[in-house]
């Protein structure tokens, strides 16, 4: 947890908030130079599955190094019951955070709005049409399923709530990190937001602990 936490102090120092200008457009190769920063980037998603809780992205899934975008599916209520598919061999722009998450570059999305697909002239296109809801299966077999999903990769679910944390974390830090630098003598209500948020976040690593055995 303390190896966390200086993580989340040196965001203070090297991390931006993103302005009211659009962030700047990069390849998803270039992601690596822009660590701490919140950008877009653009790419053909070479393959795309889905991980508990998560959907995850990959533009080079062979590359261990690689940037991977990954979508917090319980924040996203518009997408189809299998969201892979509206992604998966698509060009798309993703805007957000890059960050590293060990040893590897990711984006974590919380919104729709963070994500679109483009066409080859760089164009947003109409999002597919959300797939018909399957017929409701008998009452036993719903509530077979139920508890199959509800065991499901407790292990995964675990670092995407670790992973929001520390998002929602590095964010605030960013902030006090600012007021700092800006030396007005008056943190107090950043400091005040980033103790809770560093709460949740041990939180979620006792957590990650647990499921992750």
């Amino acid at each position: 947890m303390r190896a966390a936490l200086l993580g989340l102090l040196g965001l203070v120092t090297s991390t931006t908030l993103a302005g009211a200008a659009a962030p700047p457009v990069v390849p998803w190769q270039e992601a690596g130079r822009h660590v701490g920063e919140v950008v877009t980037v653009e790419g053909m998603v070479a393959a795309a599955h889905g991980t508990g809780d998560t959907c995850v992205l990959e533009f080079a899934p062979d590359d261990p190094h690689a940037l991977r975008v990954i979508l917090l599916l319980p924040m996203f209520s518009s997408l189809p019951p299998k969201p892979e598919r509206l992604y998966a061999e698509k060009r798309v722009r993703a805007s957000g955070l890059v960050r590293r998450f060990a040893g590897r570059l990711e984006m974590v999305l919380r919104s729709p709005t963070q994500i679109e697909v483009v066409d080859v002239a760089g164009q947003p296109t109409a999002a597919a049409p959300p797939e018909p809801p399957p017929e409701k299966p008998p009452r036993a077999l719903s509530e077979a399923v139920a508890r199959q999903l509800a065991a499901a990769a407790p292990c995964e679910r675990a670092r995407a709530r670790w992973r929001d944390a520390a998002g929602t974390a590095g964010e605030l830090s960013t902030a006090l990190g600012r007021c700092l630098e800006s030396g007005s003598y008056r943190c107090r209500r950043e400091s005040a937001a980033l103790a809770p948020a560093l709460t949740a976040l041990e939180w979620a690593e006792q957590q990650v602990e647990e499921a992750c055995r």
